[in-house]
């Protein structure tokens, strides 16, 4: 994940999904009366899916935009590319830690987080973190992250083979902590109340992405892999082609034999998660679910 510059241009999956989400859920976050707000993002990567449709739904006089990463390198490359952004800066941050930074806690009216905590085992401490970031008189959040995905399959597969078993021990470490879950859904739900939060909605979205072509296939995968900085660079394209095999022995591919004509069908689950420290609404006649449907038959 640390191809800053390959992954602004390879995310596809999570701006199409972002944008989604964040339609439906523009009206139903808690913005501030005053038009103050504070929002940290968890996750940001290169910055692109924050700035582009995350930051165009804040008041005008939002206080502050903060976004964060675990990898120095997406922190350096977002804020070279949004410097210009006033009262917006991104900095390193690992959700999973046991200890927030004191200057961030109880600092922010909204925390959102897209397609980042499938990126961390312990989901008790980053939902522990997320509450703690929310002011103490109340916030909310929106989280969306995946619940199963069939490159943990394919991760699973090429762990098994002599060639890259070395390069990916870990690779239970890559992989979402609901993917083997019976019912995701009652899973983070529990996770959430046991967090603190007094309100909460949480949905399990299926959801089918389309990679036209093997090379669009092979630049998100060199985007988001974890086991690539670890290969010798003489030996990634050779870890891509067992990559795109895998994928073709699971019937995840379709279309004619020459690569542009190629088609691969990537079918997952999203977790979808909103959730409010406080009970006290700025809307105290809005009901969440009858909101987003009626958001949804309007479309």
């Amino acid at each position: 994940m640390n191809q800053a510059s390959l992954y602004q241009r390879a995310n596809q999956v999570q701006r199409h999904d972002a944008k989604l989400i964040l339609d439906e859920y523009a009206n139903i976050l808690q913005w501030r009366a005053d038009g103050q707000d504070t929002l940290l993002d968890v996750g940001s990567g290169s910055g692109n899916v924050l700035m582009d449709f995350v930051h165009p739904l804040l008041p005008k006089d939002y206080s502050q935009l903060v976004g964060t990463d675990i990898s120095s390198k997406m922190v350096g490359y977002a804020n070279k590319c949004y410097h210009l952004y006033e009262r917006t800066k991104f900095r390193v941050l690992d959700i999973g830690c046991q200890q927030l930074p004191a200057e961030l806690q109880g600092r922010f009216d909204h925390v959102t987080s897209f397609y980042c905590l499938h990126w961390v085992q312990n989901l008790r401490v980053a939902l522990g973190n997320i509450y703690e970031l929310l002011r103490p008189e109340g916030g909310d959040c929106l989280l969306v992250f995946l619940a199963s995905n069939p490159v943990y399959e394919v991760y699973k597969r090429l762990h098994s083979n002599p060639k890259w078993s070395s390069y990916m021990q870990d690779v239970d470490q890559y992989i979402s902590p609901l993917h083997y879950s019976a019912d995701p859904v009652e899973k983070f739900c529990q996770l959430i109340s046991d967090a603190g939060f007094t309100y909460h909605n949480v949905e399990l979205r299926s959801e089918v992405f389309v990679y036209e072509g093997v090379r669009t296939l092979k630049d998100n995968v060199k985007a988001i892999c974890p086991f690539l900085e670890r290969i010798p660079s003489e030996m990634h394209e050779e870890f891509l082609n067992d990559f795109v095999a895998i994928v073709i022995s699971m019937n995840l591919q379709e279309g004619g034999n020459s690569e542009d004509e190629q088609r691969f069908i990537s079918s997952y689950k999203l977790i979808v998660a909103y959730a409010r420290k406080s009970p006290d609404f700025v809307r105290t006649t809005l009901n969440i679910n009858s909101a987003i449907k009626s958001i949804k038959n309007i479309k």
